[in-house]
Formats: structure tokens, C-alpha cells, sequence
């Protein structure tokens, strides 16, 4: 009976993200020099994580916070990082093609972000929303759960893409980074 190997799950995850390249490299480099503080040189790294060429079309993923709230460091940092993941959920399980591409894109690229502020309240946010529905940009508004600075179901956060940077430009262009 033949024996039936299953595929490392570490394995599958980086070759789903588009890392799986830059693993084995990262591999080589620590079989050849026996050291891991050798392959994390500065330039070692920007040869192994070199942006790919070729590539049709920049992404990024564009968070926008409100400003009008005073939230703490911590606390915008948390909620930006809340938007990211809700926006990574609905890309991954989106069923549309060109959202999984530009999301795998995303990925290999490097995951770009920026981060940026806007002085309006809820309104504002639910305005970009609308805006970046209607160019099929995945979006997520971030509600406060309630347990720190501000009231529950407060929105703080609006995370847009990832997609083209063409898109996210074009909707976020008249914002100021945070």
C-alpha cells in the first residue's frame, strides 16, 4: 500500500501567501552561513525580499482613522490593525477572481499600507465606504467594542483595499497621513 504523505501545513500557508520563495532563500542562506544573524544583514535581506519584476500593477491597503475621536497611540494602532485584519478576512474569502489576485499580489509585494487621517466623524467614514463600493474596493469600518477610551460601537477605522493603487488613490488622494 503506498504510503500517503501529507503536505506541511507551514508549507501550504507560505505558498498561499506567496512566500514560499523567500522561505527556501532564507533557508539557503542559514544552511550556507550556519548562522540566522548572518541572513538578517540589511542587504542580504533586500536581495532575498527584492520586490518581484514584472508585476502588472501596484497595491496597497489604505487605513483611515478619525482624528475627531483623540484616541491614544496604542488605541489607533489597535483599531488600524483591527481594519487590516477585516480587510485581509473579506479579500481571502472573496469568490470574485481579480480581488484574490490583487490580494496574492498584496502579499508578495510586501503587504503595502498607509496610513492616513480624516477630521469628520462617522459621516465621512461611511462616505468613503460608499465611494470605494461603487469601484468594488473591499472595505471594513472598525467599531469600538466599548472596553477602553470610547463609547461601544463607536467607528474609528476604515480599512480600504487591498487593491490597485490606481483605486485606493483615487479615493483617499485628498486625505493627509496620520
Amino acid at each position: 500500500m503506498p504510503e500517503i504523505v501529507e503536505e506541511d501545513p507551514v508549507e501550504l500557508m507560505l505558498k498561499k501567501t506567496g512566500c514560499i520563495d523567500y522561505h527556501y532563500k532564507v533557508q539557503e542562506c542559514i544552511a550556507e552561513f550556519g548562522d540566522w544573524r548572518h541572513c538578517q544583514d540589511k542587504n542580504l535581506i533586500k536581495t532575498i525580499f527584492a520586490a518581484p519584476k514584472n508585476v502588472p500593477y501596484s497595491t496597497k491597503l489604505a487605513l483611515v482613522v478619525r482624528t475627531d475621536l483623540k484616541m491614544s497611540k496604542g488605541k489607533i494602532a489597535a483599531q488600524c490593525s483591527h481594519a487590516a485584519v477585516l480587510c485581509v478576512q473579506q479579500a481571502q474569502s472573496s469568490n470574485k477572481k481579480e480581488t484574490q489576485e490583487i490580494f496574492d499580489l498584496w502579499l508578495a509585494n510586501g503587504q503595502p499600507k498607509i496610513v492616513l487621517r480624516i477630521n469628520g466623524g462617522y459621516n465621512d467614514l461611511a462616505k468613503l465606504q460608499d465611494e470605494a463600493e461603487k469601484l468594488c474596493v473591499v472595505t471594513a469600518i472598525v467599531y469600538d467594542a466599548g472596553h477602553t477610551q470610547l463609547d461601544a460601537g463607536t467607528a474609528t477605522v476604515i480599512g480600504i483595499g487591498p487593491d490597485k493603487k490606481s483605486k485606493i488613490d483615487q479615493l483617499v488622494n485628498h486625505l493627509n497621513l496620520l
